[in-house]
């Protein structure tokens, strides 16, 4: 068996508060539900320990970022209240890691089409049927451009440039 401080871990929530009194408790969690695999132990800390605890029943989404969890060796509410505060952990391989868009990390690029300067790049605005990248251009104005494989050519993360190939007439429209 490998020792707790080897195992590579990671803080997923934190303990709030008890849930009725029969030693159920509830996480707020740092990540989502959904990127969570499902897991029969979680790690608490307790005094600078890492101390495993078992589930005794499948944890239950509760409310918008939190779970409900039942443990065994956790019978009632005063138990639980001695844990309050305590942080929770769990192997690297239980997160799903969040997928990133790279138009949300392109805040403050140079803009480009065809060599011209339109402005830095602000927002990512992630409507599902047209995505669009907000341009601020230097008169201070902005600038939707739709994010399109036919349009972007290319991102140049080492110079922090967005270079498009948009069609006759799209920065108008903005105008």
């Amino acid at each position: 068996m490998i020792p707790v401080s080897e195992l590579d871990l990671v803080k997923i929530g934190e303990i709030v508060k008890a849930h009725g009194y029969k030693g159920e408790l509830v996480i707020k969690l740092l990540i989502t539900f959904e990127n969570l695999k499902k897991t029969e132990l979680l790690f608490f800390e307790i005094e600078g320990i890492l101390v495993p605890f078992f589930f005794s029943c499948k944890p239950k989404k509760f409310k918008s970022a939190s779970i409900i969890a039942k443990f065994n060796n956790l019978n009632s509410d005063v138990e639980v209240k001695e844990l309050m505060k305590c942080s929770i952990f769990t192997t690297k391989e239980n997160v799903i890691p969040e997928e990133v868009n790279i138009f949300d990390t392109l805040e403050g690029y140079e803009v480009y089409d065809n060599g011209v300067f339109l402005g830095k790049a602000g927002n990512y605005l992630n409507i599902p049927s047209n995505p669009i990248l907000t341009v601020i251009s230097g008169s201070n104005t902005e600038i939707l451009i739709p994010i399109n494989e036919d349009f972007l050519k290319e991102i140049d993360k080492k110079n922090q440039k967005i270079i498009f190939n948009l069609p006759p007439g799209l920065i108008d429209v903005n105008s």
